[in-house]
């Protein structure tokens, strides 16, 4: 899908990103036992995941709580805004339990009882955070498209990419 409006066509992008990122995930936990052995394949899925998280994902979510939330409550929406907020909480506990498992297998394995976890968690990460992306492309990023105005969309991507203060 392509946008005139830059943050959300970097929205977008993200958000494709890390769908991605989640079907690979579901994808290594299909298996009912744990790999045997962490091969390189493996060990960078994990590592990857733990990275997405810490410096995508979680960037993501601060910049959407601090500038577009915050542009959609002044904009009257303060509920929507809220359901998201509560939503990308709900996911930053999933999402650092499984971070700090993934280090940890990366480094020495799974054992069956710390891969039976990894895999519930993994499919409760995967199945919260795709129905948000769904949720934010569906509604936040259409409503960003069709509401924002070029001076307001210039100072938020400028402190996007360059992780500013825009106002």
């Amino acid at each position: 899908m392509m946008y005139s409006n830059r943050v959300c066509e970097r929205l977008h992008d993200e958000h494709m990103a890390t769908l991605a990122l989640l079907e690979k995930l579901e994808r290594f936990v299909a298996n009912n036992k744990p790999p045997e052995a962490i091969d390189a394949g493996a060990r960078t899925l994990l590592v990857d995941l733990a990275v997405a998280f810490e410096n995508e994902i979680w960037r993501h979510f601060g910049f959407e709580e601090k500038h577009l939330f915050d542009y959609f409550a002044q904009s009257g929406d303060a509920e929507m805004a809220q359901h998201l907020t509560t939503e990308h909480e709900q996911i930053r506990n999933v999402g650092v339990r499984i971070i700090a498992m993934a280090r940890a297998a990366a480094a020495s394995g799974f054992l069956p009882p710390a891969w039976s976890e990894f895999r519930l968690l993994a499919r409760q990460l995967a199945e919260q955070l795709t129905a948000h992306v769904h949720k934010e492309e569906g509604v936040l990023v259409p409503l960003l498209q069709d509401s924002m105005d070029s001076d307001t969309e210039e100072q938020l991507y400028t402190a996007y990419v360059m992780n500013e203060e825009a106002f």
